[in-house]
């Protein structure tokens, strides 16, 4: 992972979305009220660790840090 997109608490990743889905992510946003597309996708990860439930117990206390993580930065303190 290059690290000069990196800084302090977080990494930028370059991904690929199909149209279609950032079309309807976009419409969700608009109804929202809220163009935070990086915000959405976070919540979006956020929520789907929490979700994951094949995960071994030292795993789960990773994922409970990481989980933290994603939360502060979605809803910093």
């Amino acid at each position: 992972m290059s690290t000069k997109n990196r800084t302090r608490r977080t990494t930028t990743r370059n991904i690929r979305f199909p149209n279609q889905m950032i079309e309807q992510i976009n419409i969700a946003l608009v109804q929202k009220g809220s163009g935070n597309f990086s915000a959405w996708v976070i919540e979006a990860c956020r929520r789907r660790l929490c979700s994951e439930k094949r995960v071994s117990p030292e795993a789960n206390k990773e994922k409970s840090d990481i989980t933290e993580l994603l939360r502060k930065q979605v809803r910093p303190d």
